[in-house]
């Protein structure tokens, strides 16, 4: 995996972590089934868009170390493929060394 695969993964782990903040304080305030936002976590670090999604479907989405939720167009495919197309949000996943490295930096983990 060259640099660029590396920040572009950084990136996306910055956003990953801050929604586990959301995904936390969203919790305290009991099982509500309404959507919450969370942010893109593409690897554009000037991206500021957000995507509302429940509770249980966010944690499916993140009980795969190597996806991340992304804005509908925030893919890159060269790096990684999409795996759930849903209205106003995508999951995407990381592969070879990039989803390793992606695993490694999964505050889950």
């Amino acid at each position: 995996m060259d640099s660029r695969e590396q920040r572009l993964a950084r990136n996306e782990n910055l956003f990953r972590e801050i929604n586990e903040r959301v995904r936390q304080i969203a919790s305290e305030h009991g099982p509500d089934a309404h959507p919450y936002e969370f942010y893109c976590e593409c690897s554009n670090t000037d991206c500021t868009l957000r995507v509302e999604l429940e509770l249980p479907e966010y944690e499916r989405v993140r009980a795969i170390g190597t996806r991340f939720l992304v804005a509908p167009g925030h893919n890159l495919p060269e790096i990684e493929r999409i795996v759930e197309q849903a209205e106003g949000w995508w999951v995407i996943e990381k592969e070879g060394a990039a989803g390793e490295f992606a695993a490694e930096l999964d505050p889950r983990s």
